[in-house]
């Protein structure tokens, strides 16, 4: 037997060959259905093994003209390591709380792959890159060692108190330019609340080391506002802390989102939030103040106004950093990140300097650096060429792979709304190809980027025509994510959706709870997803049978739900034959 923890509506024990429905959801003929929760996918731990990326499956020519999480554009996102050995309270525990990286050697030699490319920018999407030092060190002699002049970007963040201050000097001599670093509370009450038990001294250390040594290193934070039972005392701690670091460029202050199957919300319902205030408050960005606060909404908006106005606004701070920040972005990098920083729109470098109250004489003669400068001429002939491609079979299946991740163009306003290549899905995809070959014919497709209303996606549905459909999405955009796959179903394409990424893995019931949506995988999808489209081709591109789904690691389904849909659709196919049979005897 294994022991897996849940919250108290969940089993807590599975046989590895009997695991059992964990949970009533939904009304399917006035019968509640039952998920079926499959064994824990272990954790893959061997990630030198996996392939290097295949990026030749997206326009990248296309993305390079936005910036992503790293505020710059024609940069590359890679993955140098995978899990998180914390246990803080506001992370779902589906996933054995371990750490894995790939070697300095092996991230270095993708590094290196793009480089002889021209790729000179590289963003790292781990939260704790530099917790394994001597590896992560390693990397960085490396890139001195090869003279490789190269910009790195660091927006998922290190773990700040567990930096030290020659491995700031080492990053930064391999060519670090952004680091990210999260406090969430500065209260030590709340930080051992949270199980974050930051060390809160050797960070706000590390930090004003690197604004003092290196203000041009594009520093950030997170912070958390509205954990369950914070003061507004304990609010203006970290309010405080925030101002004695002389400069952060990009503050982060974002309204806790209790996320479903995760101890802040077992902890959140003790206090005295609602099931229901807590389900709302998903809809909600980041920056949205939300029902589930323990102070007044009143106080939230002044903290956020203090925050802006008191810190990041002030002309004293904007003096000093815009002149580094002008060295590393160039003016539409400059733009776009502000825009998706700050309310209002923002159209020009001069139009920027107007809303902070600036003039650009006051710069002298700084200039930023010009698009030419990083632009990768011809990238996406260059991925072509570095990814072999096979010609699909003709009877290969047709694998659509969508991320539902932003809202369409103007359909709504979402701070820090930035664009980042689907690198998940395309994980995804180079491990089936590696497996399948020319079995598959895939393609990736992202909202507003591949299509940016209704109408274009089902043009991209009605040329593609897919044999299976694969949808990933973040617990923000849960509605965006529904109404699409019912607009999918109501086209008339009734094949198997698989749902997949953070929304699908912190929230399955809800999921399941739509009766588009077929299973869900909940984690390491290159193994779990891939067995799981191997067992559908198998079955000439249909769901295998229950049995044969319960054998599949990882995920998770409605028992009976694809019988009740067989007999449903097999009466409707019998009632369109009879009103053909009426039209032709009359």
């Amino acid at each position: 037997m294994m022991t897996w923890k849940m919250n108290k509506n969940h089993i807590h024990t599975m046989n590895r060959r009997d695991a059992r429905p964990v949970e009533e959801v939904g009304m399917n003929g006035g019968m509640k259905e039952r998920i079926y929760l499959t064994q824990p996918r272990p954790q893959i731990t061997e990630l030198d093994k996996l392939p290097f990326v295949d990026r030749s499956m997206v326009d990248y020519e296309k993305y390079n003209r936005y910036t992503g999480q790293s505020m710059v554009k024609n940069c590359l996102s890679l993955q140098g390591t995978r899990g998180c050995p914390f246990r803080c309270l506001y992370c779902h525990k589906i996933w054995p709380k371990k750490h894995y990286v790939r070697s300095a050697e092996n991230i270095f030699a993708e590094v290196t792959f793009y480089y002889h490319m021209g790729v000179r920018r590289f963003s790292f999407v781990d939260d704790v890159f530099n917790l394994n030092i001597k590896n992560s060190s390693r990397f960085f002699e490396l890139i001195i060692k090869n003279r490789l002049d190269v910009q790195l970007f660091f927006p998922g963040g290190f773990r700040g108190d567990k930096l030290t201050k020659p491995f700031i000097d080492l990053a930064v001599e391999a060519g670090t330019l952004n680091m990210a670093m999260a406090l969430e509370t500065a209260s030590l009450r709340l930080q051992k609340l949270i199980q974050k038990n930051l060390d809160i001294d050797k960070l706000r250390d590390n930090m004003e080391y690197v604004c003092q040594k290196y203000p041009h290193v594009l520093l950030e934070i997170f912070i958390l506002l509205g954990i369950p039972t914070e003061t507004e005392e304990e609010a203006m701690l970290t309010l405080d802390f925030l101002k004695s670091l002389q400069w952060v460029h990009f503050p982060y202050i974002s309204i806790l989102k209790i996320f479903p199957n995760t101890d802040m919300e077992q902890l959140a319902i003790q206090c005295g939030i609602s099931r229901e205030r807590i389900l709302k408050s998903l809809e909600q960005s980041f920056d949205e103040i939300s029902e589930t606060l323990p102070f007044s909404k009143s106080f939230a908006f002044a903290f956020q106004a203090e925050a802006l106005h008191g810190y990041f606004l002030l002309k004293e701070r904007l003096m000093d950093v815009l002149p580094h920040q002008m060295k590393v972005l160039t003016e539409d990098e400059m733009v776009q990140k502000y825009n998706s920083y700050l309310p209002g729109q923002i159209t020009s470098f001069p139009d920027l300097l107007q809303s902070l109250g600036l003039s650009r004489d006051v710069f002298g003669p700084a200039e930023c650096p010009t698009e030419s400068d990083y632009d990768v001429p011809d990238l996406n002939k260059k991925f072509r060429e570095c990814f072999s491609k096979e010609e699909p079979d003709m009877n290969a299946l047709n694998l659509l792979l969508l991320d539902i991740s932003q809202y369409f163009s103007g359909e709504r306003d979402v701070l820090y709304d930035v664009c980042e290549p689907p690198l998940g899905l395309m994980y995804l995809m180079t491990g089936l190809k590696q497996q399948q070959g020319n079995k598959i014919n895939g393609k990736i497709a992202k909202s507003r980027m591949d299509f940016d209303n209704y109408s274009e996606l089902k043009e991209l549905l009605d040329e593609f025509q897919p044999d299976v459909i694969g949808i990933r999405s973040l617990s923000l955009f849960k509605d965006f994510f529904h109404q699409a796959i019912a607009k999918i179903r109501q086209w008339g394409f009734h094949v198997p959706i698989i749902a997949g990424g953070p929304y699908a893995t912190s929230d399955y019931l809800s999921i399941l709870n739509d009766q588009c949506i077929d299973v869900v995988v909940l984690g390491e999808g290159e193994i779990t997803f891939c067995q799981l489209i191997s067992e559908i081709m198998k079955n000439n591109g249909q769901l295998p049978d229950e049995e044969v789904l319960k054998e599949i690691p990882g995920i998770a389904f409605v028992l009976g739900r694809r019988a009740k849909e067989e007999v449903v659709e097999e009466r409707r196919k019998k009632r369109l034959t009879h009103f053909r049979e009426e039209l032709e005897d009359e």
